[in-house]
């Protein structure tokens, strides 16, 4: 049976994560080798994001919902340190005869420097530090709701500053459900499901029982099931939830094309009032039809060059896109009354 000793530095930091510090800090002092192997960089860097939660995670899903905060989260001196600073001299354990594409470990002290300072965050020595960390906390996420007060039109940049005051109070406090369930609201407003239900998942094992995040899942899940259709169901949205997928893109050629009387390319106030009287049952007022043109379209150019207040096809495509994120239910009820199957779209 090999020992300790003889274990590589990548299955000696797997074995070491779920060790506690203290555990890890005596096992060191038992012999030269293992207080190499646990003084490993990459060991405690992976350590801090296996004890207060993995901040790679947190800003990769963000990215995922085009939120780019990773630099922003480098450069700040509000957050604690997670990575070796680029002028780290590279120490390692390998010969230079070994492949290159050999993990590559350091030693320079510099992970376990990084732990240290996020540990002694995370439980600080003093009652006050830690009364003061709580109020900055509080205010924090109070800034952050504030933020989010213009919903969806707050604007890229709002949504960023309000991710970043998150991760400040998430590196004081790793156990804070708040700063998920903000991040998936977040989420939610940018319509990026996929990632709300990401950090509603993480959110659940820190709090399985915290109210506003089960009442978000719940929304979100819905609109995820009408969107992207439940076992058997055609989904609604591409996978980006940007666009529609390409059964629903061909079905809105169709019901323009039926729209569309004139075959001007257009869909004037008229045409746009009769998809209402389809859809809704009664015939709309002018001022409503209106609206929905400006809502999504204006002057268009028609075929024959004339310019005519009314939708494209990217118009109708971009009204029922808005639709279906807001209540694909609606969206499917509509393309039956076009005579398609809403299940299949077809």
């Amino acid at each position: 049976m090999a020992t300790l000793e003889a274990l590589p530095q990548e299955v000696f930091n797997q074995i070491a994560l779920d060790l506690e510090t203290s555990d890890l800090a005596t096992l060191a002092l038992t012999s030269r080798r293992l207080q190499t192997l646990s003084s490993c960089d990459q060991l405690w860097l992976e350590k801090i994001s296996a004890d207060f939660g993995n901040r790679h995670t947190i800003l990769d899903i963000l990215n995922d919902a085009d939120i780019d905060i990773a630099e922003m989260a480098l450069q700040t001196t509000e957050l604690v340190p997670w990575t070796l600073p680029d002028s780290t001299e590279q120490m390692t354990d390998m010969d230079d005869e070994e492949e290159e594409d050999q993990p590559m470990f350091t030693y320079t002290g510099g992970g376990l420097r990084c732990y240290r300072a996020r540990y002694t965050l995370v439980f600080p020595e003093t009652e006050s530090i830690l009364e003061n960390n709580t109020r900055r906390a509080d205010n924090l996420i109070d800034e952050t709701k504030h933020l989010l007060r213009a919903g969806p039109d707050a604007g890229p940049e709002v949504f960023a500053e309000a991710a970043m005051r998150l991760m400040i109070v998430q590196d004081m406090f790793p156990s804070s459900v708040e700063c998920y369930y903000l991040w998936a609201l977040i989420c939610y407003m940018l319509n990026k499901f996929p990632p709300a239900l990401r950090f509603l998942e993480i959110g659940q094992q820190v709090d399985a029982d915290h109210l506003p995040s089960k009442e978000l899942l719940a929304e979100v899940q819905m609109v995820v099931d009408g969107a992207y259709g439940k076992k058997g169901e055609t989904p609604l949205l591409n996978k980006e939830g940007t666009g529609p997928s390409a059964q629903l893109a061909k079905i809105l050629a169709v019901v323009f094309q039926r729209l569309d009387t004139d075959r001007d390319g257009v869909l004037n106030a008229a045409e746009i009032g009769k998809m209402v009287r389809i859809t809704n049952g009664q015939a709309p007022n002018a001022e409503m039809v209106a609206q929905i043109i400006h809502a999504f379209g204006g002057q268009v150019i028609s075929k024959n060059g004339r310019r005519v207040m009314g939708w494209d096809l990217n118009a109708l495509t971009n009204f029922y896109v808005a639709q279906t994120l807001d209540d694909p239910k609606e969206t499917r009820s509509d393309l039956a009354k076009f005579g398609f199957d809403p299940q299949t779209l077809k």
